[in-house]
């Protein structure tokens, strides 16, 4: 019994750590990199996107806040983290801001909700999405605040604990929700 108490302690110091290194990491970017540069993850070919490209994906919506929770012994009941640092596809940055927020879910189970964060001259999420070996692809829901919508992005990426936390040159990955 003490010994699950310990491991379970290991565990949560251990996603404590994993989270201030990401926050670390997202600090020591520097200005001089290409804030154009959009490089999409490495996605399965039967990948869709779910809203198709047309004015509407940039006129308010009607959509509430979301209630968007992870369970509280999420991260005790998986053995694999994935951290990434992501942001929204260019077209909705202008409409970024402090009260939005990013859901993983694998198969309609929340894996991770993060809320963006200003660093550096841009907004990021930082993604601790918790999983094991056996699962398959992430879904993404983002909520815009301005916008009060929320985009979704089906079999965003397959769940893997060797995912790099960012793009070779330290930017945050690009999540497209509609081309």
């Amino acid at each position: 019994m003490i010994i699950h108490e310990i491991l379970n302690a290991m565990k949560y110091i251990l996603m404590t750590m994993m989270s201030v290194l990401m926050l670390s990491m997202t600090a020591c970017s520097t200005a001089d990199e290409d804030p154009t540069g959009v490089v999409k993850p490495e996605v399965p070919k039967d990948t869709n996107v779910v809203n198709p490209v047309n004015d509407d994906n940039l006129k308010p919506g009607t959509d509430g806040r979301p209630s968007w929770q992870i369970a509280s012994d999420l991260y005790q009941r998986y053995e694999q983290t994935m951290t990434v640092q992501v942001t929204v596809q260019t077209e909705l940055l202008p409409y970024v801001s402090a009260d939005d927020l990013m859901c993983i879910t694998v198969n309609d189970e929340i894996r991770c909700v993060s809320p963006a964060r200003y660093n550096n001259g841009e907004w990021t999420f930082s993604l601790v999405i918790a999983g094991m070996g056996n699962d398959k692809l992430l879904s993404v829901s983002y909520y815009c605040s301005k916008l009060a919508r929320i985009y979704k992005r089906e079999r965003w990426v397959v769940f893997s604990q060797t995912y790099k936390p960012t793009r070779e040159n330290g930017r945050p990955y690009v999540i497209d929700f509609f081309y």
